[in-house]
């Protein structure tokens, strides 16, 4: 009997018991449908806090702590910043310099009226782009050799609100210029608008265009002994361009980025202004004006001069956050987010602390995965019922037909062939229930897609739905009426009609066993 022969005559044996049949087929639906759904459940969550994640930053980022690192760890300097950017995966990785010794302003406008914390806060110009850093205006062109007093910046895109009015009192509602947001309060609706000229779109909602406005880095040198006043030194900003650090990169969307070579030569200026100066030296938080953070990134890393502690004026003393000669943090790109494990683990294992928001995406997709396994343990039950109820319809199949096994057996039928005859019974009722399963599952799909839109069609809801709530993880599966909340994936589909059909052909060995071992005198015997 070839292969052909035995699935026509199985196909015609379970037509024979329809009512059976359809039965055991509903179970093995029932299975397969509450496995599926469940995983598409646990997809469109993931996909979600995915997509809430690219909100809040780069998955693919990594910063590199000096500080909390453990003692043996060597300095992250740039031999460090190199054996990074060897690692496979890495994109770029660049140095971050962050002095924080500086009493300083940036000021602009009309008679320097308008002042905002000093926050020069940069990146290396080559890493801008693959950084995932977005150019809203002008150009990221922060090389060159440019006047020692005029450095070239690049304008974070929320720089503008942070300018007070000097001219008016701290509580006058017109001393600054403020944001506005959406109603969800995650966008900011009058940012800087240029045109493709350069020219500002939106003048009304600023005091000044600052791509177009002389700005000036206002830091305290000293205090004068005689007047008691501060000392300053002023350098003249040149705003090349404007970037956006996305929804949740404070530092860059509020400060303005510098080329590191350029931060060196104003250091070096402002110790010795300072060494120089009548006071004597600098006063660390002497300007109740704010203590401005200066972030640098290398267009080609630095050493010993230009590390992440900044000398004071004569005294030399360190800001505390890492050593001379080392960076107190660098950032890494990785490729994909599929590598960001091994690199992590490389950075890891030299002893560095490190912060990204992959973390936050495993511990995340760690509790949808353990809420998975737990409900589709429930659902394995059922397919697991479903499986008894194919070895118990095959095993009454047997005892009805074994009148039928006795013959084939006198006609010369192969055990092999017999075996074979059950075994695709068996596996047909778990193909077939396992198809029917994944077409109700799709059409559940469809309805729980669809749901929030008829909830608000009905007036029922506010057309949300938060499935993030089964997972343990309420609030961040919430999904409009344009997400998704069942996502079933080809690679579910196909595992689902594999694994039905291997649940039948497992569960029909037993019975196909027992029909090769009745006695053909016996069978023919048998009424």
């Amino acid at each position: 009997m070839h292969l052909p022969d035995l699935f026509l005559f199985s196909v015609d044996n379970l037509r024979r018991r329809k009512g059976r049949t359809m039965l055991t087929i509903i179970g093995v639906l029932v299975g397969v449908c509450a496995i599926v759904v469940m995983v598409s459940l646990g997809v469109a969550v993931n996909n979600s806090t995915d997509e809430m994640l690219k909100n809040w930053g780069d998955l693919t980022r990594i910063e590199v702590l000096s500080e909390g690192a453990q003692q043996d760890t060597p300095k992250l300097d740039e031999t460090m910043v190199e054996q990074f950017r060897s690692i496979p995966g890495v994109r770029v990785a660049t140095p971050v310099m962050e002095p924080q010794d500086v009493s300083a302003t940036i000021v602009g406008g009309p008679n320097n009226r308008f002042e905002a914390p000093g926050q020069l806060i940069g990146l290396e110009p080559g890493a801008i782009g693959p950084l995932g850093y977005a150019l809203l205006a002008g150009s990221s062109k922060l090389t060159g050799n440019p006047d020692a007093n005029r450095i070239p910046v690049l304008v974070g895109a929320q720089a503008p609100f942070g300018f007070r009015d000097t001219q008016k009192s701290q509580n006058s509602p017109d001393a600054q210029k403020y944001p506005q947001y959406d109603d969800e309060y995650m966008n900011i609706l009058n940012l800087p608008r240029y045109d493709e000229k350069g020219t500002l779109l939106n003048p009304e909602e600023f005091f000044f265009d600052i791509l177009h406005t002389k700005l000036f880095y206002r830091v305290v040198v000293g205090r004068d002994e005689g007047s008691g006043e501060d000392v300053y030194k002023e350098y003249e900003l040149v705003p090349v361009g404007m970037i956006s650090g996305g929804a949740n990169d404070f530092a860059i969307n509020n400060g303005f980025v510098m080329n590191i070579e350029n931060l060196r030569k104003l250091q070096a200026d402002v110790r010795k202004a300072a060494g120089g100066s009548a006071g004597g030296g600098l006063e660390r938080g002497s300007d109740g004006n704010g203590g401005g953070s200066i972030a640098v990134v290398s267009s080609r890393g630095g050493s010993g001069g230009g590390g992440a502690s900044s000398s004071t004026g004569g005294g030399g003393s360190s800001s505390g956050r890492g050593s001379a000669g080392s960076y107190s943090r660098v950032l890494v790109k990785v490729e994909h987010v599929e590598a960001m494990d091994e690199v992590e683990r490389s950075i890891k294992a030299e002893g560095y602390q490190i912060d990204s928001i992959t973390e936050t995406r495993r511990q995340m997709q760690g509790q949808v995965a353990q809420t998975q396994m737990m409900l589709g343990g429930l659902a394995a039950v059922s397919l697991f019922v479903a499986a008894l109820n194919i070895m118990n319809t095959m095993t009454m199949a047997i005892t009805e037909r074994r009148r039928e096994i006795g013959i084939m057996k006198v006609l010369g039928c192969e055990l092999k062939n017999i075996r074979r005859m059950f075994l695709i019974e068996a596996g047909a009722i778990g193909l077939i229930g396992g198809v029917a399963g994944v077409l109700v599952s799709v059409l559940l799909s469809l309805l729980l897609n669809n749901l929030p839109a008829l909830l608000a069609l009905l007036g029922l809801g506010a057309g949300g739905v938060d499935v993030g709530s089964f997972f343990g993880l309420g609030g961040l599966g919430q999904t409009g009426t344009a997400a998704a909340i069942s996502v079933i994936q080809a690679w579910l589909i196909a595992f689902a009609l594999l694994f039905a059909a291997a649940v039948g052909l497992f569960s029909g060995i037993l019975p196909a066993r027992k029909a090769v071992r009745i006695s053909s005198l016996e069978a023919i015997r048998h009424e």
